[in-house]
């Protein structure tokens, strides 16, 4: 690292249009080339402390392209970004991806700046991992201090059903949560992730559930051997086709205020049910309805396995670093 180096930030609350709502994220400019194996100017065990030091739900550090470097020859710029979580390096995060998009088109980083008339597109790469995003243009909710809307698309999850054996304890699990009896608790399927999401487990809800405004006993969580938690249920007959939430407290994060990830998963099971108004190709809104409370309209793409996310974000706070 170098002996000492100013660095700009700001925070982009992702997928809301408010000041205290949506989740949000801490982005960190950093030179060109500042991930370069030979000199990269934080190593890993600074770029942890730094985001301890904020204690937000993610830190997002951007390093920008090196002069005109593209991908694919499509004329997008990559940028090469590491999202730190807590204590560890993260190989994706939608609700960063999305914040740093906002960042970027409206010029909130200094020295950054992106043609969106030309070029709206934007590419983020991690170590093996490229996502993409891009600037819509005036959105669902136009009224708004930018009028901007976002998309980013994210991959499917593959998920699997959870063994019969596992049901029981997770039952009680997840009563626990809820702060109600294992025997009542109106549980519709449990489903964990394969491959690289192997520590997720999707839990649905019986629709005469309520998450939102509810007083979730997150430390429940702790007694399961998955990293991340989303609970799940369907709106019928509500303007949202299914609410959710998702924790993480194994890591540190309570609750993770909107998991844009979570939804490779929860789209392929809803469109799945023959009585929920999801539909691969047709844009649904839905929320999820933690405390901060965030808005997506999402598009189930299964020609290309992608999940489409859409939303307003809101910058919260900039300034700069000292280190």
């Amino acid at each position: 690292m170098l002996p000492t180096s100013t660095l700009p930030f700001v925070i982009v609350n992702a997928f809301t249009d408010r000041a205290f709502g949506g989740n949000p994220a801490v982005i960190i400019l950093l030179p060109p080339g500042s991930f370069a194996t030979d000199n990269a100017l934080l190593d890993d065990s600074t770029m942890i402390s730094v985001a301890g030091t904020f204690a937000q739900p993610i830190t997002v550090f951007l390093s920008i392209p090196i002069l005109t470097e593209v991908l694919d020859s499509d004329g997008s710029p990559v940028y090469d970004v590491r999202f730190v979580v807590s204590n560890y390096i993260s190989p994706l995060c939608g609700h960063a991806t999305f914040a740093t998009t906002k960042a970027i088109s409206c010029g909130m980083l200094p020295g950054v700046s992106q043609d969106v008339v030309k070029n709206p597109v934007f590419k983020f790469r991690t170590s093996g991992t490229v996502v993409s995003s891009r600037v819509l243009g005036p959105g669902k909710n136009a009224d708004s201090p930018d009028g901007e809307f976002y998309e980013i698309v994210l991959p499917l999850c593959a998920m699997m059903e959870v063994e019969e054996t596992e049901k029981d304890d997770i039952r009680r699990m997840v009563a626990k949560a809820l702060r109600m009896d294992a025997d009542k608790v109106g549980l519709k399927y449990l489903a964990h992730g394969v491959g690289g999401v192997i520590s997720r487990l999707m839990v649905v809800l019986d629709s005469k559930e309520t998450l939102e405004g509810r007083d979730i006993d997150i430390h429940a969580f702790l007694t399961g051997r998955f990293m991340m938690y989303t609970l799940t249920h369907a709106t019928p007959g509500q303007k949202t086709a299914f609410v959710s939430r998702s924790f993480m407290p194994v890591i540190g994060v309570m609750e993770d205020h909107i998991c844009g990830t979570a939804h490779g998963y929860m789209m392929p099971y809803y469109a799945a049910q023959p009585d929920i108004d999801v539909v691969a190709g047709k844009e649904v809104f839905v929320r999820q309805v933690g405390p901060r409370g965030g808005d997506l309209w999402v598009t189930l793409d299964r020609e290309n396995e992608v999940v489409k996310l859409r939303g307003n974000g809101k910058l919260f706070a900039k300034g700069e670093i000292t280190l």
